[in-house]
């Protein structure tokens, strides 16, 4: 099997078109710039020497200000401007890391040592029977890199702010069994590798291809993130969106595949969950 890559894409990657403008062409070329209206001045001079002088001094003059414009422009040019988008991720990755840093500066040392990993935490206690039957909706991502961690947290927050309750939850915190449960079901995946789940997501799809459920009554929808690049092009949402079908659950909204460039996708994919959840 060749070398597992991720087909998931890196949130919050700094733009860089502020970093072009016309204050960074002055500063670049404005050497360049002064020593031309200079000699503009000196043909000027020696030719004719019966112009003005503030039409000598001119040149010199337009180019200390187009300097001085460079300068006082330069910093905004050079700071990105955040797009709504990078907002919602910025704030989203805030809210979550608001609630975790509590929790970790609450340990001592000798208890952050003793401390189990996540993965057996989550499995002690998983997220999905804390909040069976007090949610609306449970967000389920599958993420290797953080993107679909991300847009999960992102859409409980949203989902929050129109008057659902929601939760975003890790596929490695639910067992199968407890996904009747849930009246509605979203899950937001990226692909690994050849095809396969991300990481914290192998031992759900392993449970889904041993074990079948009765979903009847649950409604779900899927985000798929994936690359073009690949063959197996957003396949680890695709399965999943197949096998919630096969098990009985009803679609409130197609499955979106997004690929590296997700944001339009999304928009769509919520726009139209957050209008069949109503």
């Amino acid at each position: 099997m060749s070398t597992p890559k991720s087909h998931e894409q890196n949130a919050n990657t700094p733009t860089e078109a502020g970093q072009s403008g016309l204050a960074f062409w002055y500063l670049q070329y404005w050497p360049a710039i002064l020593v031309g209206v200079l000699l503009s001045m000196a043909i000027m001079g020696m030719g004719s020497p019966q112009i003005p002088a503030f039409l000598i001094w001119l040149p010199p003059f337009v180019a200390l200000v187009l300097l001085l414009i460079a300068i006082v422009s330069a910093p905004r040019a050079k700071k990105p401007q955040e797009t709504p988008w990078e907002k919602r991720e910025r704030e989203a990755a805030e809210r979550l890391q608001s609630t975790v840093a509590p929790q970790e500066s609450a340990q001592t040392p000798v208890a952050a040592e003793a401390a189990a990993p996540v993965e057996a935490v989550a499995e002690a206690a998983p997220a999905a029977e804390m909040v069976a039957g007090d949610v609306d909706v449970l967000v389920l991502w599958g993420s290797e890199t953080g993107t679909a961690q991300g847009l999960a947290e992102m859409t409980e927050n949203r989902l929050k702010e129109a008057g659902k309750t929601a939760r975003a939850v890790s596929m490695a915190q639910v067992k199968l069994e407890q996904l009747p449960g849930f009246n509605k079901v979203l899950i937001l995946t990226s692909t690994w590798g050849d095809g396969e789940p991300p990481s914290n997501g192998i031992d759900l799809w392993e449970a889904c291809q041993k074990k079948t459920v009765d979903m009847s009554k649950t409604g779900f929808s899927v985000l798929a993130l994936g690359d073009t690049a690949y063959p197996e092009f957003c396949k680890c949402g695709k399965d999943f969106d197949g096998f919630l079908e096969k098990m009985g659950a009803k679609r409130i909204y197609p499955r979106v595949d997004c690929d590296l460039n997700y944001e339009a996708n999304y928009e769509k994919w919520f726009t139209g969950v957050q209008q069949a959840l109503g």
